[in-house]
């Protein structure tokens, strides 16, 4: 099969064409012929090596499964021969306590597609049967392609983890990136106040118009929160989506008493301090996470649908400009996703 990846860490320069040999279906899985995927952070992130894992070479990025039933493994047969397929990001072992329990992302063996193995950036990819869902029919192709990552990992912050209830207080910071979005639409479909903040003061309006109540675009500690106790009434956020990494104690400072913060992604840097008798004395949660289960997956795809969620598409791109596309992400320069169509393969 033909792929976009690369053999050695580094800019986008290193990605590249290759010509892989085809994956075989194992046992419980399906062979998937790829229709779309998108840009995620998580591609950047594992191209520059930062999670610091030893990957085979050459390795292909890319999470967002959508595409074609091509093949069924051994003991795999929920879907036909070209069904349209949607895949969550990530799976375990298949046999623990936690995967049994639906919650595979929590195995202590889970694996990001993309990450631990090769992704979504080549012709096929196969996968366990149990992580597919058949596509709906409410989106197009490049929509489904944008959904599954950030739709369901902001899910998760805001439902699983949060238990967000109507009438409640979220700031979602780094809320121009797209789990930032999905969680501003979110956010608003369950009847919260959401505060957006963000660096990129020039999208300011495209985040009204997802949903923010109010958008902070100052940089300094002391600018946001000021900003943040105006919007609240001096309360604090009762939620906040921390997808920043290293300003986890403003955070802290930011909550509510008895807030919640959920903290994952580190765009500005993995390592941050925390006041913690101000964390125990407002009896504030921090709460971490990577990515979503299965049935997060669907049941944020029930919900989305429900509401008329539909995610913010930025750029579509042909497979095979894979580099320019990390480029674009990386320049933070558009709104919404980047789309990598296969088609042209």
């Amino acid at each position: 099969m033909k792929a976009m990846g690369f053999n050695r860490h580094g800019t986008s320069e290193v990605i590249e064409e290759a010509e892989l040999k085809d994956p075989a279906p194992e046992n419980g899985e399906v062979l998937v012929r790829l229709k779309s995927t998108s840009v995620n952070r998580l591609d950047i992130l594992v191209r520059e090596g930062i999670h610091g894992m030893q990957l085979g070479m050459p390795h292909v990025p890319g999470s967002d499964i959508l595409g074609t039933v091509e093949k069924n493994g051994e003991n795999a047969g929920m879907f036909s021969q070209g069904d349209l397929v949607l895949g969550n990001t990530v799976y375990g072992c298949g046999t623990c306590d936690k995967c049994a329990a639906g919650n595979e992302n929590l195995c202590m063996q889970w694996k990001c597609i993309g990450l631990h193995v090769n992704g979504t950036y080549g012709e096929l990819i196969s996968v366990p049967e149990r992580i597919l869902s058949p596509a709906p029919k409410t989106y197009s192709e490049d929509e489904l392609a944008a959904l599954p990552l950030d739709l369901s990992v902001a899910w998760r912050a805001l439902h699983t983890l949060s238990n967000a209830q109507t009438g409640e207080t979220v700031l979602v910071r780094g809320a121009s990136g797209n789990v930032g979005i999905f969680a501003i639409k979110l956010a608003r479909a369950m009847g919260l106040n959401v505060i957006a903040a963000t660096r990129s003061a020039e999208k300011e309006s495209m985040l009204k118009a997802a949903g923010a109540d109010s958008v902070i675009s100052a940089a300094d500690a002391i600018s946001i929160k000021n900003a943040v106790m105006s919007a609240t009434q001096d309360r604090g956020a009762d939620i906040i989506i921390e997808t920043m990494g290293r300003p986890l104690d403003e955070s802290v400072n930011l909550a509510a008493y008895s807030g919640r913060i959920v903290a994952f992604g580190t765009i500005a840097g993995a390592e941050s301090s925390i006041n913690v008798r101000r964390l125990y004395l407002r009896n504030i949660s921090i709460l971490g996470m990577h990515n979503a289960s299965k049935h997060e997956f669907d049941d944020a795809l029930e919900f989305a649908i429900k509401k008329g969620i539909r995610p913010a598409i930025a750029k579509k791109l042909p497979i095979t400009d894979a580099a320019e596309a990390q480029r674009c992400l990386e320049s933070s320069a558009y709104f919404g996703k980047i789309i990598l169509q296969h088609k042209n393969w």
